[in-house]
Order: C-alpha cells, then sequence, then structure tokens
C-alpha cells in the first residue's frame, strides 16, 4: 500500500506461535504496519516445522521479552496463542493484556471456540479428526487434508476479525478481545456439508457427495487434467474436444447431477477418461480452453510457480539472500483521495460494521462470500442478482453458505432502466463487488473507474480467475481447476496415488475470505484517512497462497509442503491416522520425548528421530494399534504425555461447539442447524443475527427500490417489464 496509508500507522505485537498466527503476522506486515516479534524465552520451534517459517517472519521486528510492557503500551494489535508444541507455553493472557491496555485489539488464537484453558492441543490434524474434517472426502475412511486446513482458515478468519475490532474502535474508541479458533477456520471451508433443515427440499439435499469421483483425466504420458463443466454447451464442446461422437444435446451445460450417483456426479467419467488417454495434456487443455471449457493441468506443488499468469500476478517474492515464497495475494490496485463520508450508526451498541453499505454483484462463491462475512458483523449487504436466477456447481446449500444475512434484488443490469438502477444502489453504497470476467464489469459500468464517477467515497474488490492482465486473463476458472494447477490435489492423493479433488470449494472459500479481508482493510483507510481503495484478487493468487509452506532456495530446490502418504493419513508416521480395531484415532507426537513415549507404549522399534520416520515406521505403529480399542488406547496415550484425538464422523451434529454450531427458524426450511458463522467471538461486540437461512433471487426487491425512493407506480412498471423481478414467493403472495 502507499506509504502514507493509515495501515502504515498500526503497530502489531506478535506472541503468537505456529502457521495462523505467523500468516497473520505476515499479512499485516505486508500491507505496511510495523510487526514487532517477541518470541518465547526458549524459542519459537516452528522454525524447524515448517522450513518458510522464517521467510514469514522476515518483515518482523524482533524485540525481547523484556521490553514487551513497553512496547505494548502503544500497541494497535497483539497476536497471543496458535499452534500448539509439547513443552512451550502460550506465555500471555488476553483477558490481562486487555485489562492493562483497554484501547487494544488482542487477537487470541486457540484450538476450540470454548477452549482458552487450552485443555485440547491446537494441532491441526488433531483438530481434523475432532470436528469431523477427517471423514468429509470418502464415506468409508477418513483421509488428513492436503494442507493445514484447520490453521489457515483460522489465519484467515484471524485477519478478518482484527479488522473488524479496527474498524469498531474508530467508533467507540476501546478494544477488545477477538477469539479465533482452528476449529472454526475448519467449519469455515465445511459450512455447505455441515448444515441440515426440517424442511429439506431436493435443491437442499443436492449437495457434491462424499466419494465423488472428480473429472480428473488421465492424458497420455500418465499426465492428469482436470475438467469443469457447467458452461454454455460444455458436453457438446468436450465431446468434439475428445473426439467423442455419441450425440448430445447442444445446449447440455453438463451440471452435476446427484441421480448419477457420486461415481458421474459430474459426468460419464469412464467415457471422458477413456479418450482422454489419447491426447497430450497441453494439446487438451489448449483445445478446452479454445472451446472456452475450464481446464487446467494437475501440477506438482510449486510447479505452477513457473507459469507465466503467476509471475506477472507478483504473487511469488524472493528475498535478498535469493530465497522465493509466497507473497499477499492481495492488491491495492488504486488509493485516491475520495470524499469523507460520515457513519450511518447511531447506535453504539450494534454489530462492529452496522452501518456499512454493500452492493454485490458475485455469482458462485468466490466474490458472495466476501461480503457474506462482512454481513456477519453487521454490514447491510444488498446481492444484486440476475432475473435468470443464481448459479452453482455444488448445490443450494453452497449459495447459503456464500448468501447468507443478505437481502436480494433482481435487475436485468443490461438494460437501461435496470443501469440506472444500479448506479442508483451503487451511489450511495461503502463497498461494491463483483468476480464477473474481465471486460464484464467495464461493458456494465461496475469497473472500479466508473464506480468512482458516481460515488468518488467507494471501496471496490474485484475478484477474478487468474487476474487482470495476463495470457490467461480471460480464461474461465473454477475452484476445481484451481486446486489442480496450484498443487492441492496432487499433495492430496497421496504418493503413488492418482490426484485428488476435495469436494468441498476450498479456493473458493479462501478468495471469499481474502477478498473480505481486503474490503475491510479499504474500510480502514478511508475512515483513517479518507482514501477511497480499490482492492483486487484472484482464484490463482490464493490458492498458491494456501500452498504458502513452500519454498524454494537460490538453486530451485523445493522445501515444505509434501504430498500426503500413499495411505493419505498424513504427512508423517509421528503426526498421522491410525485405524484401531473399533475405529480411527489421530497422534501428534510432536517431540523427540512424545515419539519416544509412542515408542515404548506401543513396544515397538522406532527411531529416535522422529523426523527419520517413514513408511516403514508407519507399518509398525499401525500394526501395533490395530489391536487396541479407541478408548483405551486415547486414556493410554493421555497418561503417557502423548497427543491424540478420536476421529469423529460428522461430528457437527454431535455437539461439536455451540459457538461454530447455530440453530434457526427458517420459513422456507424451519428449523436448519448449520455452521455458518457468524465463526469468530468478539468480548464486547454483538455479531449479526440472520433472521432467514438466506434470501430467494428477488425476495427484497420491492423494499430496496422504495428505500431508494422509487414510486410504487415504476415498481410496477419495472416488474411488469422485466427490468426488475421478484422471488416466486413475493409473487405468489402477490405483498411487496
Amino acid at each position: 500500500m502507499d506509504p502514507k496509508s493509515a495501515v502504515h500507522g498500526l503497530r502489531i505485537v506478535d506472541f503468537g506461535l505456529g502457521l495462523s498466527a505467523a500468516l497473520i503476522a505476515k499479512q499485516f506486515a505486508e500491507l505496511g504496519a510495523q510487526v514487532v516479534r517477541i518470541e518465547p524465552t526458549g524459542g519459537d520451534p516452528f522454525y524447524d516445522v515448517y522450513p518458510a517459517y522464517r521467510s514469514w517472519r522476515r518483515r518482523e521486528l524482533r524485540e525481547s521479552p523484556d521490553r514487551a510492557a513497553l512496547i505494548l503500551e502503544d500497541a494497535d494489535v497483539c497476536i497471543v496463542g496458535g499452534e500448539d508444541f509439547p513443552g512451550v507455553g502460550h506465555a500471555q493472557d488476553a483477558q490481562a493484556l486487555f485489562r492493562r491496555h483497554p484501547r487494544l485489539v488482542v487477537l487470541q488464537l486457540v484450538g476450540y471456540p470454548g477452549d482458552h484453558a487450552r485443555r485440547k492441543p491446537a494441532v491441526d490434524l488433531l483438530v481434523q479428526a475432532r470436528t469431523g474434517v477427517v471423514y468429509e472426502q470418502f464415506s468409508q475412511r477418513p483421509i488428513a487434508a492436503s494442507f493445514p486446513l484447520a490453521g489457515y482458515g483460522a489465519a484467515l478468519q484471524g485477519l478478518i476479525g482484527a479488522w473488524v475490532a479496527l474498524i469498531e474502535r474508530e467508533r467507540s474508541g476501546l478494544g477488545q478481545i477477538v477469539t479465533v479458533s482452528l476449529a472454526a477456520g475448519a467449519a469455515m471451508f465445511w459450512a455447505p456439508f455441515w448444515m441440515k433443515a426440517e424442511k429439506a427440499d431436493a435443491g437442499f439435499i443436492g449437495i457434491t457427495p462424499r466419494d465423488v469421483r472428480q473429472l480428473i483425466l488421465r492424458c497420455a504420458g500418465d499426465e492428469y487434467v482436470q475438467l469443469t463443466l457447467g458452461v454454455p454447451g460444455a458436453v457438446a464442446k468436450v465431446y468434439r474436444v475428445l473426439g467423442i461422437a455419441d450425440p448430445v444435446d447442444p445446449a447440455d451445460r453438463g451440471m452435476p447431477d446427484p441421480a448419477r450417483g457420486p461415481a458421474n456426479f459430474y459426468g460419464n467419467f469412464d467415457l471422458l477418461n477413456s479418450f482422454a488417454h489419447r491426447h497430450s495434456r497441453s494439446k487438451l487443455i489448449g483445445a478446452f480452453r479454445d472451446a472456452g471449457v475450464p481446464a487446467e493441468a494437475v501440477l506438482p506443488p510449486g510447479d505452477c510457480w513457473n507459469d507465466e499468469q503467476t509471475r506477472l500476478n507478483g504473487i511469488i517474492e524472493k528475498d535478498e539472500a535469493g530465497w522465493s515464497a509466497v507473497g499477499n495475494p492481495l492488491r491495492i490496485a488504486e488509493s485516491t483521495r475520495g470524499v469523507l463520508r460520515t457513519s450511518r450508526l447511531t447506535d453504539a451498541t450494534a454489530a462492529p460494521l452496522a452501518g456499512v453499505r454493500v452492493i454485490d454483484f458475485g455469482i458462485f462463491v468466490a466474490g458472495p462470500y466476501a461480503s457474506k462475512l462482512l454481513a456477519d458483523y453487521g454490514a447491510d449487504v444488498i446481492q444484486v442478482e440476475p432475473p435468470t436466477g443464481r448459479a452453482t456447481l455444488s448445490g443450494e446449500r453452497t449459495i447459503i453458505s456464500a448468501n447468507h444475512g443478505k437481502r436480494s434484488i433482481c435487475v436485468d443490469a443490461k438494460s437501461e432502466p435496470g443501469r440506472a438502477i444500479v448506479a442508483m444502489l451503487c451511489k450511495d453504497a461503502d463497498i461494491v463487488l463483483h468476480n464477473f470476467r474481465p471486460g464484464v464489469s467495464d461493458r456494465l459500468g461496475l469497473d472500479q473507474h466508473s464506480l468512482r464517477k458516481i460515488n468518488p467515497a467507494v471501496v471496490t474488490l474485484e475478484t477474478t480467475a487468474y487476474g487482470a492482465t495476463g495470457p490467461k486473463f480471460s480464461a474461465p476458472g473454477f475452484d476445481m481447476v484451481i486446486q489442480a494447477h496450484c498443487g492441492l490435489e496432487y499433495r492430496a492423493g497421496g504418493l503413488g496415488n492418482p490426484p485428488l479433488c476435495c469436494r468441498a470449494p476450498l479456493v473458493d472459500f479462501a478468495t471469499g475470505a481474502i477478498g473480505a479481508t481486503g474490503l475491510l482493510v479499504g474500510l480502514y483507510e478511508r475512515l483513517k484517512s479518507g482514501r477511497s481503495v480499490a482492492v483486487e484478487t484472484n482464484l490463482l493468487n490464493v490458492g498458491t497462497h494456501m500452498m504458502s509452506e513452500f519454498i524454494r532456495a537460490p538453486d530451485g530446490t523445493f522445501y515444505g509442503a509434501p504430498s500426503l502418504d500413499h495411505t493419505q493419513t498424513g504427512f508423517s508416521p509421528a503426526e498421522s491416522l491410525y485405524q484401531t480395531k473399533d475405529g480411527w484415532i489421530a497422534i501428534a507426537a510432536r517431540s523427540v520425548p512424545m515419539a519416544a513415549a509412542l515408542s515404548e507404549l506401543l513396544d515397538a522399534t522406532l527411531p529416535p528421530d522422529r523426523a527419520a520416520w517413514g513408511a516403514s515406521e508407519r507399518a509398525q505403529i499401525a500394526g501395533r494399534i490395530a489391536s487396541w480399542s479407541t478408548q483405551k488406547l486415547l486414556g493410554e496415550l493421555d497418561a503417557a504425555g502423548i497427543w491424540a484425538e478420536a476421529c469423529v464422523p460428522d461430528a457437527w451434529e454431535k455437539g461439536l461447539e455451540d459457538a461454530i454450531v447455530r440453530t434457526m427458524r427458517d420459513e422456507r426450511y424451519g428449523e436448519v442447524v448449520h455452521c455458518i458463522g457468524p465463526l469468530i467471538q468478539f468480548s464486547r461486540s454483538k455479531t449479526a443475527d440472520a433472521a432467514r437461512l438466506s434470501s430467494e433471487p428477488g425476495q427484497d426487491t420491492k423494499a430496496i427500490l422504495a428505500e431508494l425512493g422509487v414510486s410504487n407506480d415504476h415498481i410496477l412498471a419495472w416488474l411488469k417489464g422485466g427490468v426488475v423481478a421478484e422471488s416466486k414467493t413475493k409473487q405468489s403472495a402477490g405483498t411487496g
């Protein structure tokens, strides 16, 4: 950001440990804040856990613990907690810090929302087991996530929580404690699946199933390509490229169909795969792109760093010693003097973002999820939708997860009257965002420059697939192809196995969260300096950022981000899933003494250096554990001081955490149990309480137009002419 920006005036004190804390501090530093690092007296053990850890912390200023009290006197944010490591405590108490420094935003990172005393270890794999994430891909067996999913999600939630609290402090003059957990970080990615309704209809039930087989096709030379249908005429285009002569409907988009079962949910996999092996991967990808069908090569982690589009995006940075690492996925594209706008808020006890008006033109997940996260904390979000309805490749519950807490208006933005309505909506907005393909926003007058002509103070967010410029800027992109391109699928498949695509739209949700962070930075900047900020991000940058563990040495050697083992149960035998005689457990023997204790307990012959453990050690441990019952073994492990958790299927339905699992009444679905959020806890501010699970398209059209001062006669005329539309519920009720 501009050196004159308000962010440069922020001071962050970081006591945190592990991936979440480091990535939070890293982004604050990348945006220009001064980050002061105070490590435990005995040192930070995570330098030996993550090869990229030193790079993550390279912008921080180091200070000794005895200067902590003095440094905290003028700090804005203090990061405490984080991952756990045997023998290393978290010395800073969030409550005590806040009592001494009432203007301080204390960001507290824990394993679980209610576990401030840290009775359960905050270790990513253990959280995956306890929350049931390990059972979300397959119905018959658990697998580990292909990256530190819980910790990465907690980092994104932590950034959002810290910025929300900083914005609220401008109103109240007070700080507060913001609590973010690894469990909530995991829940963020699984919200569409961790949801059930009393009156579930076919659309609600039709989610991407466990055991789903993605369209990951094997090409000549045993290379793989990830294909995504859903675009106009997709099936005919794919058949033509592959040389399949079977007749198809030329209008068939190839939408997912639960009736076909998990094996063919996305299409006739066996047919497509049987033709794909006749072609080279490069030929197929070029032909698919020419046809407008999203496709990418399934690459090992780090290979996408050599891509020209990645290079132009600037997401990979090189330090002064020649080491390369992942940078900031956000781009602050413009920072100009806007018009200071007074807050709409008069109630000091309202939710922290109350009074913020957001106009969202987003589709699918990555765009809309950004504004949904602002709605969680009080923003008034209006989703502007086309009369044709919403688009989704993964079911109604994904739409709900990305649009919870919003109001909806349907407008034909391509018509002249529709464009006038869009201008009215944007004229008084604090934020406008979209995730159109490059060029579409220009045609609709929703690019940042056009918007500032009618609203100089607006903060904008543009989210694209690959970036606003570059060789792939116009290519269609979806979550699955980015998982493939950035190494997530390769890593998830496991050593010696075909690639695997996670059934949750991981990249989409992460992109939405990062977009929300950018919008909050923009709001803070405008509050402090009057500058109007334009934010950009894209799926490619975020997919690369999700592999932040990776780092490249000057000689080109990569370190970090290993693939899962062949059984997909972990990255190391010391931190892995194991089958008992009546279930599965996760073990995290994170230190040499813990590893020795495990070896003794199991009467196994294991090398003292846990880093040297490989397939034979895993097999030995698995053989010993197979004869134990889950509860008996967990008791013995606990007595020996070894961290472990049972793997719990559908844990969200079994009382996971009140702060994560919520129950509400909805007019359409009846009683709904969900994990959509809000997922962040604030000690002083309240979060939003949505009155309905999700709005139907156009459910609030009349009310929103009336707020804009449009007469009822004009509204009725626009409804009749198709300029705007109401939801089917409103139409049948005949009310506004």
